[in-house]
């Protein structure tokens, strides 16, 4: 197995901001009277926001519409991107090893684009990457390859050589089959998935970035 570009995820895995997202969706289904499915942020993870928004409005008939229910998640999260998300345990040291071996990174997230950008530019991380890659500048959430073939592109990679770090269960299963070697990184969040995306996982990380695995891998 030999890597040749990698394409992050962020929410979840480069970033430490799981926990507030399901505390972000909770509230505004619980902000309109209505109590969420236990299940609902697991579900959410890998849309795109334009899908959760649809979803949301259909599953729970919420008397707003989709652009709002956006609008409404966006401020909320704005503060959080900007001013309080953390970095995942060894990231900064993964990031600094797969540059300095000349391997080419992108981020590829459900999360609107701006807001991800907005918080690898205050970590400093930014940089690093060829692109970030929204699934709302696709069109398409995880449960389709269309976002990682798009990376692969940018980074002038192949699927086989190309290495997915993701912590949703979903968005893994995806990238396997489209042929993509696949990290999982174990997010609280997939606690029920966890033996699952060890399973299907090609290389996993529990409590953070590993910069050895590289070392036999690059």
């Amino acid at each position: 197995m030999k890597i040749k570009g990698v394409i992050f995820d962020a929410d979840g895995t480069l970033l430490d901001s799981m926990k507030f997202w399901d505390e972000s969706v909770l509230r505004l289904i619980r902000s309109m009277g209505i109590a969420p499915d236990d299940r609902l942020t697991e579900i959410l993870t890998p849309m795109s926001m334009e899908e959760g928004a649809k979803f949301l409005k259909k599953e729970y008939d919420l008397p707003v519409s989709e652009n709002e229910i956006i609008d409404r998640e966006n401020k909320f999260i704005e503060k959080f991107y900007s001013r309080e998300v953390t970095l995942r345990s060894g990231a900064v040291e993964f990031l600094n090893c797969l540059k300095e071996k000349n391997i080419p990174m992108t981020v590829a997230s459900a999360t609107d684009r701006y807001l991800i950008e907005m918080a690898l530019k205050r970590l400093e991380i930014f940089d690093y990457f060829r692109a970030v890659i929204s699934c709302t500048d696709i069109g398409e959430g995880k449960t389709s390859p269309e976002i990682f073939y798009s990376a692969c592109e940018i980074m002038d990679t192949l699927p086989g050589e190309t290495l997915v770090a993701e912590d949703s269960l979903i968005a893994i299963k995806t990238a396997k089959k489209a042929g993509f070697i696949t990290m999982g990184v174990y997010d609280e969040s997939q606690k029920r998935n966890r033996e699952d995306i060890v399973k299907i996982s090609d290389l996993f990380v529990e409590k953070g970035f590993d910069i050895n695995i590289l070392l036999t891998s690059c």
